[in-house]
């Protein structure tokens, strides 16, 4: 497999944020088996790639403001978009989320209210909350994120990116040894996750917690298109080489994170599908297509069907998932449009 080692790192986390809830905010470490490995039984490709292969955060900050420069030239409708698919007796809602935001972000409008309040059921990515969901994050993702056999992060990464991730780590309080049990991809992810939430982002004003809440406060049947274990081998997958570039530049940009997730929010909030498409939805910003690919396209492919069969069912449905997976080239609402279904919306 061909790696790319380009824009990555950052950018994937900021998506990571956007599409990946299972991953906000938990750092608790899994139990492993006790076995140890040395640093002198690590394959040859564990070791991350040479030096001269990183970005500067200077060049991460010119990706994203070229990517800024795109997104200005498209607008939306200023408001988050919604998709209609229906129906003789059926109504299918298709709603972009954002899984972490700040508090005071005011994303509500009446037409997205009327079509969450007429539905009977809602449909998430995945189970995040109930016990059968806590009890699969721990086995199928959480444990997938951890090194087992005494493995250790630290021996996988080289002097000069051990610094520059352990500076990053201290900078936000902790000690390097809170993320040493993690593979690289579950350190990036959590370090951005901690990050923005001193920057005053919340996971528990994300629009799936509210919506979640919402729904279990009215009682409508709740459904998910996929499995905590599927959302881990999206990352767990990774050659570990590309997880630590991941890591690497999510730590050495870590500072801009807040910005680029205000800015995809920006791009949410104004219902720009194509500009929200050109900043998450694309594997210029998302790794190439070795992790775009599994990311988005796969993931998409996979749910279109579900949500197509879910018009063989009368009633109203009301489908919440990532904003990526709604924008872009290889979106869930292009997919379901070419295989001859009218969708309503942008």
């Amino acid at each position: 497999m061909k790696l790319t080692f380009q824009k990555t790192g950052l950018l994937l986390a900021v998506s990571a944020m956007a599409l990946m809830p299972v991953a906000c905010g938990k750092t608790d470490t899994p139990e492993t088996n006790d076995t140890t490995v040395t640093e002198a039984e690590v394959e040859p490709d564990a070791v991350a790639p040479a030096e001269s292969e990183r970005r500067s955060p200077e060049a991460i900050r010119a990706d994203y403001e070229a990517m800024q420069e795109i997104a200005a030239e498209t607008s939306g409708a200023g408001s988050p978009a919604l998709w209609t698919l229906a129906d003789e007796d059926t109504t299918i809602y298709l709603f972009g989320t954002v899984h972490i935001l700040r508090p005071d972000v005011d994303w509500r409008t009446d037409e997205i209210d009327a079509a969450f309040k007429s539905a009977d059921k809602v449909v998430f990515e995945v189970d995040t909350t109930s016990p059968e969901g806590q009890r699969a994050m721990m086995s199928d993702f959480l444990q997938k994120g951890y090194y087992a056999g005494g493995q250790t992060l630290s021996n996988v990464l080289n002097a000069e990116d051990e610094a520059v991730i352990s500076a990053a780590v201290e900078s936000i309080g902790m000690p390097m040894a809170a993320i040493d049990p993690m593979e690289p991809w579950m350190a990036a992810v959590n370090l951005s996750v901690l990050k923005m939430q001193q920057d005053g982002f919340d996971p528990a004003s994300g629009v799936e917690m509210t919506l979640l809440e919402e729904a279990n406060a009215s009682g409508k049947t709740l459904g998910y298109l996929e499995g905590a274990a599927d959302q881990a081998a999206v990352f767990d997958e990774l050659p570990e080489p590309f997880q630590i570039q991941f890591l690497y530049e999510t730590a050495v940009a870590l500072d801009m994170s807040a910005e680029m997730l205000d800015g995809v929010v920006d791009e949410w909030a104004d219902g720009d599908v194509a500009g929200l498409g050109a900043m998450v939805a694309s594997p210029d910003v998302n790794g190439g297509e070795e992790l775009y690919g599994p990311l988005f396209k796969e993931r998409n492919a996979n749910w279109a069907p579900q949500i197509e069969a879910m018009l063989d069912e009368p009633g109203t449905v009301f489908v919440a998932v990532g904003s990526g997976h709604l924008a872009g080239p290889d979106s869930v609402i292009t997919m379901i449009r070419n295989d001859g279904y009218e969708v309503t919306g942008p």
